[in-house]
């Protein structure tokens, strides 16, 4: 997240517009002392230019209207070492050309993220910030001190160049660090971070104060030395990320300099100005590799991190959808389990009802028949004795009373087995298919293990009536001559089927059917605990069978 200058933010808009833009001009005037404290031969042209990256950081944090601030604090800077007014001017404006092209090709050109959080953002810095921006202000500005009288055409090359240098230095250096303290929360280090990281300082000054402040005749000009640097960059890219790497190259970019200006260190050797130039190429280089560490590392870590944030939000999206699937299918279970009590519940009360038409019918309206039936026969006899010609049709009157009679009895036979209670499932499928076979004319057999006893009245009667509907669909809709019953159990698994030789049944069709009849059988074959099995038979017709546990016939 963006660190805003907060300072002013209770100040009116143009109050800390102005209070803003004092502190850029003071902080970039103090930068410039700085740097051109740095300066060799006397010229305001300095190798190290602090003030480039800080200008760029804050153009970029805090927009392009920092460039007053940035072009007033340029302009105090050159009349403090003595450069006439319209000079001054000149260069502040021609220094603001470096800092808004720098910004603006990396905005639209690179589309830089401030955090620097990516490889590609080291090399936009590096090419369009360091490298080519610098170059805006670097020919205007030489031309402006020539025109003024403050340097030569003489000199215009290596002055070109040790401006051009000054900018890419100081924004390899001051532009990292500060993008990172101005973009990202300040790090909180616990003890043993911030131990390591003063072991890092600690080790990295005394290293470097030994290669670069001491004198031994034995290293100057010993470049290899000058490779002790990286061990501390790599810890610090490592450890601390850009904010650590940025002051490792500070830090040692600095003892560096100041040893090679000095003609101390691997750098030295020929004059001090030879010494900063090997000092500035080199230290560029390990800049722009630390740089790329840095990002590299900081990329990958932050990469880790999304994964982790998926893998938990996705971890979490499973958990709470195998909650509402959980939740879902107990809700189904039950409304299932509910389902089927009702099931149970209305078939119960509609056998009992049947049951009680059933015994209603034998009970009451046979025995009113049979009475109907004696008393007929009584009359039918008088009448014949006395040689009535009513005799005839009292005759015909008690045969179809008695074929009332029977119907009467199929009828309740029908509603209710009246075996089934008293003789157990097996008599009843046998009268069944001894009705059928007299009443439908067609051939039914009944093969039934004879061990097998079934003792719940529900299980048997369900049973019953899956029978009772598939002979019926096997004559009504399959045209069958022949229908033959089977019961029988065998390891752990009761199995009632029902098989007829007729025209058989679309499987598919059985399968999608919703009507009354297929709909019976599933929810009977459900109530004992069974499935229910539809198939075409090779030879022709079709088998209906029930598989349910052996335990449910007890």
């Amino acid at each position: 997240m963006l660190q805003r200058m907060t300072l002013f933010a209770h100040l009116s808009p143009t109050v800390g517009f102005i209070a803003r833009q004092a502190t850029v001009a003071l902080l970039y005037f103090v930068l410039g002392k700085a740097g051109m404290a740095m300066a060799l031969d006397g010229t305001p042209v300095t190798p190290f230019w602090p003030p480039a990256g800080f200008a760029l950081v804050v153009i970029l944090a805090y927009g392009y209207s920092m460039a007053f601030g940035i072009a007033i604090g340029s302009f105090a800077l050159c009349l403090s070492v003595g450069l006439p007014p319209v000079v001054s001017l000149a260069i502040g404006i021609g220094n603001n050309f470096e800092y808004l092209g720098g910004a603006l090709l990396l905005r639209r050109l690179a589309g830089f993220h401030l955090a620097m959080d990516r490889r590609r953002d080291v090399f936009a810095l590096i090419f369009f910030a360091a490298t080519l921006s610098t170059t805006f202000s670097a020919f205007p500005g030489l031309l402006v001190l020539i025109l003024g009288g403050a340097e030569s055409w003489s000199n215009f090359g290596w002055s070109f160049l040790k401006w051009w240098q000054g900018g890419m230095t100081g924004v390899l250096l001051m532009a990292p660090p500060l993008l990172v303290w101005f973009t990202q929360p300040r790090p909180r280090y616990s003890v043993r971070q911030a131990a390591e990281a003063a072991a890092l300082l600690v080790t990295m000054i005394l290293m470097w104060g030994a290669i670069f402040l001491i004198p031994m005749r034995q290293e100057q000009g010993y470049y290899p030395a000058a490779l002790a640097v990286f061990p501390f960059v790599i810890w610090g890219a490592v450890r601390f990320g850009l904010l650590g790497v940025g002051l490792v190259n500070l830090i040692n970019a600095l003892i560096a300099h100041y040893g090679s200006s000095q003609g101390v260190g691997p750098f030295a050797g020929g004059s001090p100005i030879d010494g900063v130039v090997r000092w500035y190429l080199f230290t560029n280089v390990v800049c722009s590799v630390g740089l790329l560490l840095a990002a590299t590392i900081t990329a990958e870590r932050q990469a880790r991190k999304e994964l982790k944030e998926s893998h938990d939000e996705l971890e979490s999206k499973v958990v709470e959808r195998t909650a509402e699937l959980a939740n879902t299918n107990a809700d189904l279970q039950q409304e299932m389990a509910t389902r089927e009590r009702l099931e149970s519940a209305l078939i119960q009360v509609s056998e009992e009802q049947q049951k009680s038409i059933g015994r209603d019918l034998h009970d009451g309206l046979g025995q009113h028949l049979t009475s109907i039936a004696f008393f007929g026969a009584a009359l039918q006899q008088k009448l014949d004795a006395q040689q009535r010609p009513e005799a005839g049709a009292a005759q015909r009157i008690v045969d179809l009373v008695n074929q009332s009679i029977d119907m009467t009895r199929r009828v309740s036979h029908g509603l209710y087995p009246a075996a089934l209670e008293s003789q157990g499932l097996t008599a009843a499928l046998e009268e069944l298919a001894d009705n059928t076979r007299s009443l439908k004319g067609i051939g039914c057999d009944l093969r039934a293990d004879p061990a097998m006893h079934i003792n719940d009245p529900e299980v048997a009667i369900n049973l019953y009536r899956v029978v009772q509907e598939a002979i019926h669909n096997a004559v009504k809709h399959g045209k069958a001559r022949h229908v033959r019953i089977e019961l029988g159990c065998s390891d752990g698994q009761c199995r009632l089927s029902i098989s007829d030789d007729g025209i058989g049944m679309d499987p598919e069709w059985i399968g999608q059917s919703l009507g009354l009849g297929m709909c019976s059988l599933r929810a009977r074959a459900s109530l004992v605990g069974g499935s229910l099995e539809i198939e075409a038979n090779p030879q022709g017709g079709t088998t209906v069978a029930v598989i349910y546990p052996a335990e449910r016939e007890k």
